[in-house]
């Protein structure tokens, strides 16, 4: 979770060329230890996933898009985030390396990563959602007990603003985009949500639909449509002047 925050904390748009190189780089990162992690549980319990064998983990040819190019960030900014934060980017002969351990010892997890939506818990630490853009820069809610909860977006302040456009605004085709990227290290899904305004027409959503197939989604978690304020939260103006 997090992904909106990070990046509009460092100044970086969402959905945008240095987002989403960010994105592929951050995943393909993880995509590296993930295996490597498991691979070193396989040594240590001289055990693998039941079907490995027959997998293209075991054949090597799961790794053939790691190992034929170079994967580095295109974008100075995204290289240099990586850089200050000490995160090595693992190299083409990492990656040789780890297909020789991988192809002679297996791997014990079938399954390594999903995103979940992480909703709930995204209050509770301070994050945004899941790696879809924020529903809002403040958030209204109503809790049975406490009546209204305001929620605004983490790390927002006067001065980034503009980095804190919601869903609705983005549009489906950037949030797409992203997930795009993620999806292509991850092996099993993300829970891709899709956002419309209320003007949306049911062409509109099937466009959406047809983009997601072509950039290889998987899935479609939820479709949202903007809805008018709950009765009883309704703010007139600035919602962060008024808070």
């Amino acid at each position: 979770m997090n992904l909106h925050g990070y990046l509009a904390r460092e100044s970086i748009h969402y959905g945008s060329e240095e987002g989403i190189d960010f994105t592929n780089i951050y995943f393909y990162i993880i995509a590296y230890h993930a295996l490597r992690t498991s691979n070193q549980i396989a040594i240590e319990r001289n055990s693998y996933f039941k079907t490995f064998k027959d997998s293209r983990y075991a054949s090597g040819e799961f790794f053939n898009k790691y190992t034929e190019r170079s994967w580095q960030p295109q974008t100075k900014k995204v290289r240099q985030l990586f850089e200050q934060a000490g995160i090595t980017i693992p190299s083409q002969q990492d990656w040789l390396e780890l297909k020789a351990s991988v192809m002679a010892h297996g791997i014990y997890n079938q399954n390594l990563q999903a995103v979940p939506p992480t909703g709930s818990i995204s209050y509770i630490n301070n994050s945004t959602s899941s790696i879809h853009p924020i529903v809002s820069r403040i958030e209204i809610r109503k809790d049975g007990k406490t009546g209204r909860v305001y929620y605004p977006a983490p790390f927002m302040t006067n001065n980034n603003l503009e980095y804190y456009k919601d869903a609705y605004e983005i549009g489906p085709e950037k949030i797409i985009d992203t997930y795009a990227a993620a999806t292509q290290h991850v092996d099993q899904g993300l829970s891709l949500t899709l956002f419309f305004k209320d003007d949306a027409t049911t062409r509109d959503i099937n466009k959406a639909q047809i983009y997601a197939w072509r950039k290889g989604i998987k899935t479609l978690y939820y479709i949202r449509l903007r809805q008018t304020a709950l009765e009883g939260t309704e703010i007139q103006g600035c919602v962060s002047c008024s808070l």
